[in-house]
C-alpha cells in the first residue's frame, strides 16, 4: 500500500514538473508589451553621433636583447625587453590625449606599468599644458626618447635618465600640471614650468593619487634653439620638492646642463645633472652628481644604415645618504653600431666597458632588436 502511495506521489511530482517547464516556456515565448522596452538611444543625439568616432592612434615599440653576461655573476642570454604601447587621440583643434602603457618583464614575471597618462591643451606654439602623469623635464633624455628603446641610439639609457623602477636616482616622472612652449623668435627661446606631487617615501615611489606630505614639487627649465645653428638645443632646469624619507624629511634641489647638436648624419648630446638632499634633522646635505657625453654619426652612401656611436657616462653618489642606499658609483664607456633595417626595424650591437664601486671593471656585449610598429 506503502509502495502505491509512493509511487502515486512520484507521479504527481512528475506531472509538477513537466507543467511548470511548460508554464516557464510559455512566459518565454509570449510578446511583451511594446510600451514596456527600453526605447533606443537617439541616433540625432550628439552623444550617439560621436560616440566611436575619435581619432585614435596606437603605435607599438619593442625589444629583444642577448647580453653576453649580467651583474652579480648571473649568466647572460636572452632577455625580453619591454613592449611600450603609445596610444594618442586628437579630442578637438586644441586638446589631445596621451597614455603610454608598458609591460615589461621583472623577475620572470610580466609586469604592467602606466608610465603616462596626460591631456593637453595647446593654445600654439608658445604655450600648452599638461595634465596628469607627465615624463619630468628635468632631464632632455626621457622627453625626448620617452620608454621606447628604437627611439634611441644606443641600447640603453644613459645611468641618470634611467626610469625609477630601474634603480634611476633622478625624478623621472612628475604627476600634476606643466606648462611649456616655445617663442618664434631668432633664439629660439623655449620653457617649461611644472607644479605637482612630489617623490614618495622611497626613491622609486611615483605619487598617483596624493602627495604625502602636501608640499608640491616645482620645476622649470629654460632653452634656446636658434634658428641660426639648427639642430642646436641648450636647456637649464632645476627642480625643487620636499622628500617625506621614511630616514626622515629631505629637502631636494636639483639642477641640469643639457645640450645636443642632432642635424642630418650628426648626433652629439651630452648632460650633467647635480642632485642636493638636505636632512631637515640633521641639517646635513648630501650631493649626488651624475653626467654623460653621446657621440653618433651616420656613414655616408651605401652605409647610410649604419651609425656607429660612443657612450661616456659616470655617477658620483652622496656617501652615508640613507635615501640612496644601496646605490653604488658607476662608470662607463659603451661602444657601438646600429643598423637601421628598415624605417621601422633597427638592429644595435654595442661592448659596455664599466665599473660599480667595489667591484673590478668589466665587460659585457650586448645585441638588441627594436621595432616600432
Amino acid at each position: 500500500m506503502r509502495h502505491d502511495r509512493s509511487a502515486e506521489r512520484d507521479v504527481n511530482a512528475g506531472r509538477r514538473f513537466w507543467f511548470a517547464c511548460a508554464a516557464v516556456a510559455i512566459a518565454l515565448a509570449w510578446p511583451l508589451p511594446v510600451q514596456a522596452q527600453d526605447p533606443d538611444p537617439d541616433p540625432d543625439s550628439p552623444a550617439h553621433a560621436a560616440m566611436g568616432t575619435t581619432p585614435f592612434t596606437i603605435q607599438g615599440f619593442g625589444d629583444l636583447n642577448y647580453v653576453s653576461s649580467a651583474v652579480d655573476d648571473e649568466f647572460g642570454g636572452f632577455k625580453n625587453g619591454a613592449l611600450d604601447l603609445f596610444v594618442t587621440s586628437r579630442l578637438g583643434n586644441h586638446w589631445s590625449a596621451v597614455v603610454e602603457l608598458v609591460f615589461e618583464a621583472d623577475d620572470n614575471a610580466l609586469t604592467a606599468d602606466l608610465e603616462r597618462f596626460q591631456f593637453t591643451y595647446e593654445h600654439s606654439d608658445a604655450f600648452r599644458v599638461s595634465a596628469g602623469r607627465v615624463h619630468n623635464p628635468l632631464m632632455r633624455w626621457p622627453v625626448m626618447n620617452h620608454h621606447g628603446l628604437f627611439n634611441q641610439t644606443p641600447s640603453e639609457s644613459p645611468i641618470i635618465a634611467r626610469w625609477e623602477d630601474e634603480a634611476g636616482l633622478w625624478p623621472m616622472h612628475f604627476v600634476g600640471l606643466v606648462a611649456e612652449g616655445r617663442f618664434r623668435n631668432a633664439a629660439g627661446l623655449r620653457y617649461a614650468f611644472g607644479v605637482g606631487n612630489g617623490r614618495g617615501a622611497a626613491i622609486d615611489e611615483i605619487q598617483v593619487t596624493s602627495d604625502a606630505n602636501g608640499n608640491r614639487a616645482v620645476l622649470a627649465a629654460i632653452g634656446v634653439g636658434p634658428d641660426a645653428l639648427p639642430g642646436l638645443e641648450v636647456f637649464g632646469s632645476v627642480y625643487v620638492d620636499q622628500i617625506p624619507a621614511a630616514s626622515g624629511s629631505l629637502r631636494e634641489r636639483d639642477a641640469t646642463l643639457s645640450a645636443s647638436y642632432a642635424q642630418r648624419d650628426i648626433e652629439l648630446r651630452g648632460e650633467i645633472s647635480w642632485m642636493r638632499h638636505r636632512d631637515e634633522t640633521t641639517a646635513v646635505t648630501h650631493k649626488t652628481m651624475g653626467w654623460y657625453v653621446l657621440g653618433a654619426y651616420r656613414l655616408p652612401s651605401r652605409l647610410a644604415r649604419l651609425t656607429p656611436y660612443v657612450l661616456i657616462e659616470k655617477l658620483n653618489v652622496a656617501d652615508g645618504e640613507a635615501f640612496l642606499a644601496g646605490t653604488p658609483d658607476e662608470e662607463a664607456l659603451s661602444a657601438g653600431i646600429r643598423w637601421d633595417a628598415t624605417r621601422w626595424i633597427a638592429l644595435k650591437g654595442d661592448y659596455r666597458w664599466g665599473k660599480v664601486a667595489g667591484a673590478e671593471r668589466s665587460g659585457a656585449m650586448r645585441v638588441q632588436l627594436a621595432v616600432n610598429f
